[in-house]
């Protein structure tokens, strides 16, 4: 009987210990195992070239074999068309006692999202921020955001921002924010800023012309 008990209690620990992938939380494992993540983000930016930013962290999953096996999905969108993504999938094997990293496998597929079919999708996972306590976080939001509007659509030097109509944050390696501004040309546009906290990396990554409804 005492055998049938361990040998029950050892398949079960084995089950558990090298079974399928478990679901882990993006935000915990980020700030816990930033060397990984970092790998993780410096493979993939050269795998989607300058063209591209990270988007999106889709799912993240582990799973323990004689290390640990990291599957996440991660979207990466194109600076100068904001509806066109990569994503990739991305296997990394993980054993610290013996100071091994590696890729195991990688697959990708582009991506186009219809922003008159797919608002909810593209906004979902972003949280809304008070935008008053936004712009005094970031003062120079507004400089930042006309050095890209006015090139891109060749605006007049003295356009200014009249309103921060509305702010969206999502965290992914550092944050990205919406940031949708009413500009004094009447029209209403959407910007894109990253911030990330370790890099102490800050820019506008893509402008667009909202559309009328």
């Amino acid at each position: 009987m005492y055998n049938k008990y361990l040998f029950i209690c050892v398949l079960l620990t084995l089950t558990i210990c090298e079974g399928g992938y478990q679901n882990i939380k993006i935000k915990e494992f980020m700030s816990q195992n930033n060397e990984i993540f970092t790998y993780i983000n410096e493979v993939l930016d050269d795998e989607a070239g300058p063209e591209y930013f990270l988007w999106k962290i889709e799912s993240l999953q582990q799973q323990i074999v004689s290390g640990i096996n990291y599957k996440m999905v991660v979207d990466y969108q194109k600076k100068d068309d904001p509806n066109q993504y990569i994503q990739f999938e991305i296997i990394i094997y993980d054993q610290p006692q013996t100071n091994t990293r590696k890729v195991t496998a990688l697959e990708q597929k582009n991506l186009r999202v219809d922003n008159k079919k797919s608002n909810n999708l593209k906004y979902h996972g972003w949280v809304d921020l008070d935008t008053k306590q936004f712009s005094q976080k970031f003062p120079q939001i507004q400089k930042l955001l006309l050095s890209k509007l006015i090139p891109k659509f060749e605006l007049e030097d003295n356009t200014s921002i009249i309103d921060i109509k509305s702010v969206k944050e999502q965290f992914i390696s550092g944050k990205t924010y919406l940031i949708f501004v009413s500009l004094s040309d009447g029209k209403q546009y959407k910007g894109t800023l990253y911030e990330n906290p370790w890099s102490k990396k800050m820019e506008v990554v893509t402008v667009e012309k909202e559309e009328e409804e």
